[in-house]
């Protein structure tokens, strides 16, 4: 999960890069996807989050040692009003 604050001017432009073509489509692309949503906060404007979910955790790090999280990222690097911080959870049972 990648937290992150973007202006609520710029929440439109930016909800549309994320589930466009480049975006979406080189995510999914990758080993291990299972699926990704793009989260906004019901309480505060302009706090969101991207979920990604992954068959194992290799998988998610390997994405993210790819190198294609940090250069998606970086498309988004205009809105961010603050550091984005990545956080890993697993589900347990």
């Amino acid at each position: 999960m990648t937290f992150s604050k973007i202006a609520p001017a710029d929440l439109d432009d930016a909800r549309k890069l994320y589930s466009s073509a480049f975006v979406s489509g080189v995510i999914q692309s990758q080993p291990g996807y299972r699926f990704h949503y793009w989260l906004e906060s019901a309480e505060t404007v302009g706090d969101v989050i991207s979920l990604t979910a992954w068959d194992s955790r290799d998988d998610a790090e390997a994405y993210e040692r790819s190198g294609l999280y940090k250069e998606l990222g970086s498309k988004f690097q205009e809105w961010f009003h603050t550091q984005r911080q990545l956080r890993s959870y697993e589900i347990r049972e």
